[in-house]
């Protein structure tokens, strides 16, 4: 029992830290802008995958912690598959349509998206451990 709880808890706290993505909604509407600092316009579809992701985390970690069940457990599979594919999609952006200017890569340069996509692939392989899969009489 004590190792299903340490996994939930492991699990709900990566998916937690995945909230942080819904910080680049505020440069959605600052795409293809002419000011210093905007990104290109090739990076609203990463902005606002991010934001997507980042906001739906909150219901993913709450769904995790309070959720039972196959599709509760599928959801979150397919969650993390999405934010794992919106951060490869990005990182393409990235080296087609470089945003220098944005902090996250100048503080963490293209390992960034890596870390995204790996924090989620994490996810999803700790999703398909024992102590975290449904039981067969979970409804």
């Amino acid at each position: 029992m004590k190792v299903k709880i340490a996994m939930k808890n492991l699990i709900g706290i990566l998916t937690l830290m995945m909230a942080g993505r819904m910080m680049t909604l505020a440069f959605i509407g600052r795409a293809g802008g002419t000011d210093a600092g905007d990104p290109p316009a090739a990076w609203l579809m990463p902005l606002i995958g991010d934001t997507v992701i980042g906001v739906t985390a909150l219901g993913a970690a709450w769904l995790v912690w309070r959720g039972r069940g196959l599709a509760v457990w599928a959801a979150l599979i397919v969650w993390n598959a999405l934010g794992a594919w919106d951060a490869i999609s990005a990182y393409i952006v990235h080296q087609t349509n470089p945003w220098p200017d944005f902090f996250m890569i100048q503080t963490f340069g293209a390992s960034m998206f890596f870390m995204a996509t790996a924090t989620h692939l994490l996810i999803i392989w700790l999703l398909t451990r024992p102590a975290a899969m449904p039981s067969a009489s979970a409804g």
